[in-house]
């Protein structure tokens, strides 16, 4: 069973297994794994499993979450991945529980002769493959898994990745394509052209169903007298010079192709180069991939929520349609102040179900405050919800420490700040549909002079209204997010 281990600190030597639950971290006695460590904060960071794969994420904790030395909000772990919270050290092991001793023979060897390559080493900006050697390999497909597990949505993960795969091969252009699933045509899905690069090449569809069909990758260093290729084709009436290209595999038996292009007749690719962009569009399909299981699941997650909402609105008429305004406008202003996905989707959830108390338990006619922390509880207990019950919770705090616990400034958490200006444009706008009236709400809203807002938050409420995204209803927002180029051409019906 996957399980984590403390490096250091009071924790250790002790180590926890991930199972069915989650697995809490942080100074809360409450936690799976209470430490005792200043700088976590009470629920600093969860993690769980979703069939095989491991999950850590980040609970909006002061310090942060880091894996490998990169702050996260939520990553998938992978063996001997190094965790680092507060001044804790924790290493993931994909398999607990073996010890020397269980069948195992172990030996004490010289190392003497030990080549070392450090995680500096490995993330240093000189990918250049001019004298290409196993070293710069790794450290080319390092940098690329590393930035590449920072994106959390496919255009951007295609974009960035394509402009490092030109920048470490050399290359004139890096292209993503794909076979569109009704009609079988080749798709582009992305290209980086870099600065500098020689202009006038043509690209070869010939090659790339070759690459497609036959599921290899393919070297051509000089494709004028390659004899895999005939007189009447592209390659040769286009008169294409050098070309690597590599088939990308997500998932269901989805094929794509990472195409590599030399246009300039000085560059010549070799083996070497071949077996490393072979490798670049293996971690490119596995990182595709795990956006698009994320995504199902957050739209499997999403209909769940929609399903209780439709549910809730028949004995409360009206519920679904401000819940989902609420969203969207927590969402928008999310957005405009550059959030990651992972926060946008709490902020969104906790929007939907923040009168989660309402749909489940009979209205006993406490006060507001006391259904909120009724709310707040009773989302705290369900396992499959990401980490909102904070903002739930905090919801009619304000700014200037007027709420009913308060709590002032930064004491608030960001999300919790969000909302409440979510909370106040809905008093102000309500149902109406009519773009003056949103205007006028957002005016309201922005002019509030009792401090009950942060002045951030209300700058992003203006960028986002200057925009159009604030107009924006959720499943417009969604619609737009899930959009890809790379999406479309698989779900294409």
């Amino acid at each position: 069973m996957p399980g984590i281990r403390v490096k250091n600190g009071p924790n250790q030597g002790q180590t926890c297994a991930i199972g069915d639950g989650r697995l809490s971290i942080g100074r809360d006695d409450g936690c799976t794994l209470p430490l005792l460590d200043k700088g976590a904060s009470r629920m600093h960071a969860e993690l769980f499993r979703i069939g095989d794969m491991c999950f850590i994420r980040d609970l909006d904790s002061k310090n942060g979450t880091f894996v490998n030395d990169v702050m996260v909000g939520e990553e998938m772990l992978r063996d001997g991945d190094r965790i680092q919270i507060g001044g804790t050290i924790f290493i993931f092991e994909a398999q607990t529980g073996a010890k020397p001793g269980d069948g195992l023979v172990f030996s004490e060897d010289d190392l003497e002769n030990l080549h070392a390559l450090s995680l500096e080493d490995l993330t240093s900006a000189n990918v250049g493959l001019g004298d290409v050697s196993s070293e710069q390999h790794l450290r080319a497909l390092y940098r690329l898994s590393h930035l590449a597990a920072g994106e959390d949505t496919e255009d951007s993960l295609i974009k960035k990745t394509l402009a490092f795969t030109a920048e470490a091969l050399k290359t004139d252009g890096a292209y993503l394509f794909g076979r569109n699933q009704l009609d079988g045509s080749i798709v582009a899905l992305g290209q980086h052209i870099p600065d500098g690069a020689r202009a006038g090449g043509q690209l070869s569809r010939t090659i790339i169903r070759k690459v497609l069909q036959e599921k290899r990758a393919l070297l051509i260093t000089d494709a004028m007298r390659d004899d895999r290729f005939s007189a009447n084709e592209s390659v040769m009436r286009h008169h294409i010079h050098a070309v690597i290209c590599a088939p990308v595999r997500l998932h269901d038996g989805i094929e794509c192709a990472l195409y590599l292009a030399g246009n300039d007749p000085a560059i010549s690719f070799n083996e070497q180069e071949l077996e490393l962009a072979a490798a670049m569009a293996g971690q490119i399909g596995l990182s595709l991939a795990n956006i698009s299981a994320r995504l199902l699941r957050r739209e499997h997650l999403f209909s769940a929520v929609s399903m209780l909402l439709r549910v809730a609105d028949v004995g409360r008429p009206g519920i679904q349609a401000v819940n989902e305004r609420l969203a969207g406008y927590a969402r928008s202003i999310g957005a405009a102040m550059r959030l990651g996905a992972e926060f946008l989707e709490r902020l969104q959830l906790a929007a939907l179900l923040h009168n989660y108390a309402d749909m489940v338990e009979p209205d006993d006619g406490a006060p507001v405050e006391k259904r909120v922390d009724l709310t707040a509880k009773l989302l705290a207990q369900e396992a499959f919800l990401p980490k909102i019950s904070d903002i739930v919770g905090n919801q009619l705090e304000r700014f200037d420490g007027s709420g009913p616990k308060g709590l002032r400034g930064e004491e608030i958490p960001l999300d919790a700040r969000i909302f409440h200006v979510a909370l106040g444009l809905e008093t102000e706008r309500g149902a109406s549909a009519e773009p003056e009236k949103l205007a006028e709400a957002v005016k309201t809203v922005s002019g509030a002079l009792s401090g009950k807002y942060d002045r951030e938050v209300i700058k992003a409420m203006l960028e986002a209204e200057s925009s159009g995204i604030l107009a924006l209803t959720l499943a417009e927002q969604w619609r737009k997010r899930r959009s890809s180029r790379l999406s479309s051409l698989l779900n294409a019906e």
